[in-house]
Parts: structure tokens; C-alpha cells; sequence
């Protein structure tokens, strides 16, 4: 039992997070109710953090840094990146605008002209409300999350789903070949993956920092993405393998 229950652990502690399909599979001799009341007694320990149909690493929560942590984090190119993504907006065009600092950098760049907004960060919309008085705003509602001041949750997929969104301008907190496009929280993925849905055009905006880490939550793959606003520190390989998915990749210095 212990070796199973160290083995879970460290399945667990490697990928970020797991299923219980996933956990289950590496003990095919073993009911679905057995690994389960593993999992109860590893986060009873404090090993895990159990989720409903699976679990996390214990410290998945503080894998995300805290927004104004990374606010301070290549300010620079963060603005240089939301420069690069602002010529794809067009008057009286329904916009979403995710949460992230790099989206907040876009916001702030963004023209006051005839748009409607759509976001699901409290301080995107605060800005656009005071800052852009031409522009229409919509805010998802939702959980607020202290740590990245996004809304997610119970209302805001019921906004989403009466809206059509022209052109997504979204975040990611990493980006891995087998993880794709990733974040750290199960409610804002769920949300991102609708917004994926709704948008007739994807353009996601990543320094290469985020390149080869690995969020729990994946969100999105290349093919979901129409252009990747990004900079010189994208790997070859990377770029060649998002191209090859038809991909866009424009760069700014980094």
C-alpha cells in the first residue's frame, strides 16, 4: 500500500496534476474505490491537493506567481509584444481580452474607438470603463482570483455563450510539445477553452519565457491558434513545429 500510495505521489508530483483515469491505469489490478481512498489519505497528509476527478500537486497553487509579480517581469517586452498584436484590432469589432499582464500591457495600448470588450479581468475592465470611454465593455462574471484577477466560474460561461467574439487576444501561463498551451487553474482553462470556442480568430500573446513549462490545466493546442505574438527567444524548433500547424508567429526583440 505505501509503495503504491509513493507511487501515485510522485505521478502526481511529476505531471503537475492527474486523473483519476490516469492514476487508475498505472494499478489495473486495483478498484477505482482503492486508488481513490489513496488519494484521500495522500491529501489528508498534505502529499496532494484532491480535485474533483483527480488531484494536484500540492504546490500547483503557487505555481502561478502572484499578478503583480509578474507585472514587474519584462514590463518592457510585455509592451512591445501588445504593440505588435494592436494593428489586428478593427473598428466595431467584438474583442475578448483575457486576464494576464501581458493582456493588461494590450489593453492599455488599445485605441479608444468603436469596440466592444469583452474580459474576464477586473482591472482590464476597470481600465477600459475609465480609460476608453468610446469603447462597449462586458464583464464575465464569476469567482474573482486574487492571484491573477480573473473571473471564472459560476455566470461567466452563461455570458460567453450569448456573445460572438471576432477576436480572442489570450494569455498563457506556459507552453510545452505534449502540454500545449496551458494555466494554472482549472476554472480559467474552462473558460479560455470556451472562449477558443466562440472567437472567429485566436491571437495569443507569450514571451518565450513560458516556453517548456508545464501548467496543470492545457487549454488550448497549435491548431486552436491563428497567430502567436511572441519574440526572438522562441526556439526553432518551436516556431517550426507551430508553422507547421499553421501557425502565424510574429516576433519582437526580446
Amino acid at each position: 500500500m505505501a509503495e503504491r500510495r509513493d507511487a501515485l505521489r510522485a505521478h502526481i508530483d511529476e505531471h503537475g496534476a492527474a486523473s483519476m483515469e490516469e492514476l487508475c491505469a498505472l494499478f489495473p489490478d486495483r478498484s477505482t474505490m482503492t486508488i481513490r481512498r489513496d488519494l484521500n489519505h495522500l491529501a489528508a497528509i498534505g502529499a496532494i491537493t484532491r480535485t474533483h476527478g483527480g488531484a494536484l500537486r500540492r504546490d500547483t497553487g503557487q505555481l502561478e506567481s502572484h499578478y503583480h509579480e509578474r507585472e514587474q517581469n519584462n514590463a518592457a517586452l510585455k509592451r512591445r509584444l501588445a504593440a505588435l498584436a494592436i494593428p489586428f484590432v478593427e473598428e466595431r469589432r467584438s474583442l475578448f481580452i483575457d486576464s494576464g499582464t501581458t493582456t493588461m500591457a494590450f489593453a492599455q495600448l488599445l485605441p479608444d474607438k468603436d469596440l466592444t470588450i469583452l474580459t474576464s479581468a477586473p482591472n482590464i475592465a476597470l481600465h477600459i470603463v475609465t480609460q476608453k470611454p468610446t469603447c462597449s465593455l462586458l464583464l464575465t462574471g464569476g469567482t474573482v482570483n486574487r492571484n491573477t484577477l480573473s473571473c471564472s466560474g459560476y455566470g461567466s460561461a452563461e455570458v460567453l455563450q450569448s456573445l460572438n467574439i471576432d477576436i480572442a487576444f489570450m494569455g498563457a501561463s506556459g507552453f510545452s510539445e505534449t502540454g500545449g498551451f496551458t494555466a494554472g487553474e482549472h476554472g480559467e482553462c474552462a473558460l479560455k477553452r470556451l472562449v477558443l470556442d466562440k472567437a472567429e480568430r485566436v491571437i495569443l500573446l507569450m514571451d518565450s519565457s513560458k516556453i517548456g513549462k508545464n501548467m496543470p490545466y492545457t487549454f488550448a493546442r497549435p491548431p486552436d491558434i491563428d497567430i502567436l505574438v511572441t519574440d526572438t527567444g522562441l526556439p526553432a524548433a518551436i516556431e517550426a513545429l507551430l508553422q507547421a500547424q499553421s501557425v502565424q508567429v510574429i516576433k519582437t526583440e526580446k
